[in-house]
Order: structure tokens, then C-alpha cells, then sequence
């Protein structure tokens, strides 16, 4: 059972606290564990309740959290020999045990550490009873893989990854029991199971494939398993498997196969079997039967549903504009329909931006009123509406500088972990300032490639917004408007995109990758031209460039109103 400590109460062996009442997060109900004697007790309150019905434990301060902490570093570490895990293994991870109230030896529950940074900042609490509990204690979220603190101080050659913290301790004695301590590996662990794969170890990625000349991947042999060291050789591609005889190293160890595992892990790694490949069968017959879903999202334009049945996770689109013609508003307009049409949390890279600007933008779209002008008058009651709506929803990445994309990786993966599933990068390009032309072309490839990678596995949708190359080649500004001027203008792309140019593909800086690896690309059109009709002047079309699921062609017009800062979609 794994959820959350609501209280200790007495219970009828004895103990005064040792009966812990827990509640099952994703269930809703109610269990309990004695801590005294050691029995799951079913309905702790005497009647089966749920979570609903219980008075919930109120948040706890940073200070009762830090005596929590300092509380369990009091603890021994003795053998757990219900799982042949002796002590000198379990204190190589700082793990700690709590010892029975009866006898004061048996250990009742392991204390795993969670560190970020180094520190520890919370403990993974598992009980030994026949039916395991699990709950933790302090900060929790987005802790570094179990064992990292170790590893990286190793200097070890080599780096095994195992599903489970138990499976980390078991390793560790696997190989001080069978192997030589000058070629003992680095062991880590996954933080919370096998769907953790990238939350965990993608932030730490690039330090694992620097520090280790061979990872090894120790997952069970299950689904679950397998679709983990998928996800896992997308991180690391030249990483092998090892299949053990038992499943996992702790099954080793306690059923007495200690050194062929050891063998296992040494000698007999693979490659893993080519996924890749895939045969028409008759189960994938059925697959394939099921009706195509339309996206999980919505676009603010009824037209774009239409014609691209919604908005996908696992998709990217990328959205080029020319300078000022209101790529940051459509943004801010995307972005706030996700989060009031479909209560999402969303994820914005504006490294061009002050977070404060961002967030006055985007109250404008909650509530369609403009607080970022002096001239307008402030609606208090309005804006706060407006935060409270953005409240746990708008996330952004806290500078205003150049953005680097081994940064932003670990940023997107940290803010999809946290629950977003919109993902705007505002825009691509300041990832490559101050490279030349070619270079710039060579690393938005792989971060375009990256990113469609991304979308994917974390099944979130990524919006990449980019600054176009000027139209007629070298020619400057003053230029084009003089050609402009004179309706010399005929081709396709050749008139300035501030005066209603065409925006192309080729336009895109890091076309050819972009174009490879997107799933979408639409360029946002309009006329600014002083001498025409304001009205048409608040005038946008987007143009669908390329839909790679549907090969859709179109053009959908938008009007973008200044006193609600809202696009509107024209009915032409």
C-alpha cells in the first residue's frame, strides 16, 4: 500500500503509537500497520472508511519536517534478514530501520534516503510485514536516483541500473560477495518504479554517459520492464541488459542465486533485442482496428480542430512569425485556453521575457483584460480571478537570459514530472545565439530531434516557436519596404511578412530539421502596412505549412482584439 501517515493510535498488543493509520492515495482507503506487533490491521477505526471520511493530517511546517528528519538519523541499521540484506549493505545507501517496539531488535520498516543535490531531504518508508506499507517522509519530488550520491564518488568503471532500492542493496552485496572490490560497479536505482525512467535518470543522463564508460540495465523481464529499457536506451543507446534467474537481484539473493546473478551483471550482458522491427500480425490486425481518437486537446480556433481533429500529446508544432507580428500572443492565447478549457498545467520557456511580464500576459487571457498597460485601468477584482486561475497551472522557467538546451532538457522533463502537458519555447533560436549559420542549423537538428523524442515519452505536446530569415535574401529592412512601396513584389516569400508576406518552410531557421522532425508547422501571417485600415490591421492567418498526419493545406483567419487581447476566429 503506498500513500500517506494519517495518525498513531494505541492497538490492542500493547502499544501506545504503534498502530499507523495510512491512506491509500490512489484507492481512497483506509488501512492500518502495527508497528508493535508487526499485523496489518484492515480497519483501523473499527469500520471500514474511506479517505473522504477521515479528517486529514494538516501540512507540516519546515520545522517539524527537519525534526522528522534528524529523528530518523538516530536510527540503527541492523540485518534485514527476511530479505538476506545484511547491515554493512544497507548503510553503503544510508539506509536506515526501525526496530520493533516489543523487543526493541526486529527491524520493522527501511528507511531509504531521497537526496537532491547530495542532500538528503526526505526518507522512503517501507515496512517488512508479510503485506509491505510504503510511504515517505520530508521532500520527495524529483529526488535523484537512489544510490547517486554514491556513484558518482565510486570512480567506478562501470554503472548498473536496477528497478528497485532493494535491488540496489541486494546488487551491492552480490558483487562485495562475489566479485573483486577493484572492479566493484556503481549501483543506482529508479526513484519510483519503472514509469520513472525519464523524470529519474533523464536529468542525470548526461553525468551517467560522462562518468561511466559502461552502463548495464537490471529491469525485470515483465511489460513494464521492457517498455523501461526502452525508455532507458533512448538515454543511454549503447547501454546492455542483463536477465537474471530470479527477475531481480534481491530474488537473487534470496533464493540462493547470488553469483549467477553476479555472472549475469559481468559476463553476460546484450544489446537489447531490436524493438525497432515490427511484423504485421494479427494482434496488431486488432490494434489497428480501433477507431483513431481525436486529440486530447483543443485548439482556441474552431477551424484548426476541424481540420487537424484537435491537438495531440506526443506531438510537436512548430509556429514561425515574422518580427512583432504576434507570435507571443498567440502563445499566451494556446496556452491559456489549455489551462481554462482543459485545466492543465503548461510549461513556458521565455527566455526574452520577464516572468512577471509573462505572468500579466497571461492574466490578460484568463479573464480578456489587459493589465499590462498603464493606460488601462486595473481591475483588481478581475486579476485577481485571474491569478487564481493560473494558480498551480503557469510554470516558467525563472530567468531572463540566454537559455541553454542541456538546461532546458532537465527543465522540460522536471515541469512534465510536475504535471504539465503543454510544453512553449519562445524562442528556439536562443538556443543557438552567437553560433554561425551552419553550426546553429547542425544543433537545432538534434534538438528538434530531441524534442519530438520528448513529446513522446512524456506524452506531452510541445510548442516551438521561431523567428523567420528575412524574405529577398540580403536585402535590408529599408529595402523591401522601398520594393514593398513600389508593388514590386510577385513571388511567393519575397514581400516582408510585416506587410501580409507569405511565411514558407524554407524560412525557418533550422528549416530542413524542423521540417523532418515536426508534426506540425504553421507559419502566423499578417499585413501591418500603416496605410491600410487599422481593423485590417489586427488581422493574423495560420498557415498550415506541414500536417504530417493528415496533409492538411489551409489558411484560417484570426482576428486578435486589443481590448480583450483574445484572437478571435473570422467566419469568412
Amino acid at each position: 500500500m503506498a500513500g500517506i501517515c494519517i495518525e498513531k493510535l494505541p492497538h490492542t498488543c500493547g502499544t501506545k503509537r504503534g498502530l499507523q493509520v495510512y491512506a491509500d492515495t490512489e484507492t481512497g482507503k483506509i488501512d492500518g500497520y502495527c508497528f508493535s506487533c508487526g499485523k496489518r490491521v484492515a480497519n483501523p477505526y473499527g469500520e471500514a472508511k474511506t479517505i473522504d471520511e477521515v479528517e486529514m493530517p494538516k501540512v507540516k511546517t519546515a520545522e517539524q519536517i527537519a525534526q522528522e528528519l534528524k529523528e530518523v538519523t538516530t536510527y540503527p541499521t541492523v540485518d534485514v534478514k527476511s530479505r538476506k540484506l545484511r547491515a554493512r549493505y544497507l548503510e553503503a545507501f544510508g539506509t536506515k530501520t526501525s526496530l520493533s517496539e516489543s523487543d526493541g531488535k526486529t527491524p520493522t520498516a527501511m528507511y531509504h534516503p531521497i537526496t537532491k543535490g547530495g542532500e538528503v531531504t526526505g526518507y522512503y518508508v517501507k515496512t517488512l510485514s508479510d503485506k509491505s506499507y510504503q510511504w515517505s517522509i520530508g521532500e520527495v519530488k524529483g529526488g535523484e536516483p537512489f544510490g547517486w550520491v554514491q556513484a558518482k564518488k565510486s570512480g567506478a568503471y562501470k554503472l548498473i541500473i536496477v528497478e528497485g532500492r532493494e535491488d540496489a542493496i541486494a546488487t551491492e552485496a552480490i558483487f562485495s560477495l562475489y566479485g573483486e572490490e577493484k572492479y566493484k560497479p556503481a549501483v543506482i536505482s529508479l526513484s519510483n518504479g519503472t514509469n520513472s525512467v525519464q523524470t529519474c535518470l533523464g536529468p542525470v543522463s548526461e553525468e551517467i554517459n560522462r562518468m561511466f564508460k559502461e552502463v548495464i540495465i537490471v529491469f525485470d523481464d515483465d511489460e513494464p520492464g521492457q517498455k523501461a529499457i526502452a525508455d532507458a536506451m533512448s538515454l543511454f543507446p549503447n547501454a546492455k541488459i542483463a536477465t537474471l534467474p530470479a527477475g531481480d537481484p534481491n530474488n537473487c539473493l534470496m533464493e540462493g542465486v547470488g553469483k549467477a546473478a553476479f555472472k549475469a551483471m559481468s559476463f553476460q550482458t546484450a544489446a537489447p533485442k531490436n524493438t525497432r522491427i515490427i511484423v504485421a500480425s494479427a494482434e496488431l490486425h486488432e490494434e489497428a482496428r480501433e477507431p483513431t481518437p481525436y486529440g486530447e486537446l483543443t485548439w482556441p480556433y474552431p477551424s484548426m480542430n476541424k481540420l487537424l481533429r484537435n491537438c495531440r500529446l506526443g506531438e510537436t508544432v512548430f509556429i514561425g512569425a515574422g518580427v512583432k507580428m504576434g507570435k507571443s500572443e498567440l502563445l499566451n492565447d494556446i496556452a491559456g485556453h489549455f489551462i481554462k478549457a482543459h485545466d492543465i498545467p503548461v510549461f513556458m520557456a521565455k527566455p526574452e521575457e520577464a516572468n512577471k511580464k509573462t505572468y500579466k500576459l497571461m492574466c490578460n487571457k484568463m479573464v480578456g483584460q489587459v493589465f499590462h498597460d498603464p493606460d488601462v485601468e486595473f481591475n483588481e477584482k478581475a486579476f485577481d480571478k485571474a491569478g487564481k486561475m493560473l494558480e498551480g497551472k503557469l510554470m516558467m522557467i525563472n530567468l531572463y537570459q540566454h537559455m541553454g538546451w542541456a538546461s532546458l532538457k532537465k527543465d522540460i522533463i522536471a515541469a512534465a514530472h510536475m504535471g504539465a502537458k503543454a510544453v512553449f519555447i519562445d524562442p528556439i533560436t536562443n538556443l543557438t545565439n552567437g553560433m554561425g549559420s551552419g553550426d546553429a542549423n547542425v544543433i537545432l537538428q538534434e534538438i528538434a530531434q530531441d524534442l519530438a523524442a520528448m513529446a513522446l515519452q512524456l506524452n506531452i505536446v510541445i510548442f516551438i516557436f521561431c523567428h523567420l530569415k528575412a524574405p529577398e535574401g540580403n536585402l535590408s529592412k529599408d529595402q523591401r519596404e522601398k520594393k514593398y512601396a513600389k508593388g514590386e513584389y510577385t513571388q511567393l516569400g519575397n514581400c516582408p511578412h510585416e506587410f501580409g508576406g507569405d511565411v514558407i518552410s524554407a524560412q525557418f531557421a533550422g528549416s530542413r530539421a524542423m521540417m523532418r522532425s515536426c508534426n506540425l508547422m504553421i507559419g502566423l501571417e499578417g499585413n501591418k502596412d500603416p496605410n491600410i485600415e487599422p481593423e485590417a490591421r489586427n488581422i493574423r492567418w495560420l498557415n498550415i505549412l506541414e500536417d504530417r498526419e493528415f496533409g492538411n493545406s489551409a489558411r484560417v483567419p484570426l482576428y486578435w482584439n486589443r481590448n480583450t487581447t483574445l484572437f478571435k476566429e473570422l467566419e469568412l
